[in-house]
């Protein structure tokens, strides 16, 4: 299968996609957290087709492009970003993102912290399932029930179809994975120690933990609603096993901007 998006450069077409449904604008929806997370998905808009932006009802920006899926459909982002960092304002980002254009999947794209010890930075974690807690408390775990089967079968379908490691011209290569996330369980800087040792005790099989919004993830999967499959795709900022100080997070913003412009021709609702 080939792939109209590129990691670089942008799209020379001048065909516009036709009119969706009046209930759907926007195929897939995208939410952002943080500025840096944001930067990175805007650009990979602007390597689909028909970049546009313009400002919602309530005053967001938002910004729209589309790809073809395989079978010639035209498949619509429309990405928002969260006013501050917090599950309060990514809720009400995303209630403007629903409401404004009623996407059937709505993907979360940003950082997070690996913790398995496959996963390295730069990589990037693709997740319909959530793992709650807080280790230092001893509180129990608790689990986000996994996405509708339909974004399993296209997750499945994409993982088949695309390289796992996502070899890159200038050495960022990087490698994909699919599984659980953590959220409310440490920032990464405490991976290191209590939140690794804990996950292995209680046998929690989590990829990654989330970093810097440490409740976002929950308010989104919580929250979404059941008629709206939702995935998280995160790119990996460091893990428990790299040195102290590294920072990898514009390549894994980056990283994980690209994998969702890659993702989007498999989520067209009626694949």
């Amino acid at each position: 299968m080939t792939y109209p998006y590129r990691s670089s450069g942008p799209l020379r077409v001048s065909a516009r996609a036709p009119e969706p449904p009046a209930s759907i604008k926007a195929e897939v929806g995208v939410l952002t957290v943080l500025p840096l997370e944001t930067r990175a998905v805007v650009a990979a808009l602007k390597r689909m087709y028909d970049y546009g932006d313009r400002r919602l009802r309530h005053g967001s920006p938002a910004h729209e492009a589309w790809l073809p899926d395989a079978r010639g459909r035209p498949v619509r982002v429309a990405a928002v970003q969260a006013p501050r960092p917090g599950p309060e304002s990514a809720a009400r980002a995303f209630r403007a993102l629903v409401e404004e254009y009623r996407p059937p999947t709505v993907v979360l794209v940003g950082l997070a912290g690996g913790v398995a010890p496959e996963v390295g930075p730069g990589d990037v974690v693709l997740s319909d399932r959530l793992v709650t807690g807080r280790p230092p408390t001893g509180a129990r775990p608790g689990r986000v029930p996994a996405a509708a089967a339909g974004l399993g079968y296209r997750l499945d379908e994409f993982l088949t179809a695309v390289p796992l490691v996502q070899e890159r011209s200038n050495g960022d290569s990087f490698r994909l994975h699919r599984g659980p996330i953590g959220a409310g369980l440490a920032a990464v800087e405490d991976v290191r120690a209590e939140v690794r040792r804990w996950l292995t005790r209680v046998g929690l099989p989590v990829l990654a933990v989330e970093t810097g919004a440490a409740l976002v993830a929950r308010s989104f999967h919580e929250g979404a609603g059941q008629a709206r499959a939702r995935l998280s795709v995160r790119g990996i900022t460091g893990t428990a096993f790299q040195r102290p100080g590294e920072d990898h997070s514009e390549l894994a913003a980056r990283h994980a901007a690209e994998v969702t412009a890659m993702l989007v021709p498999f989520l067209h609702p009626g694949r």
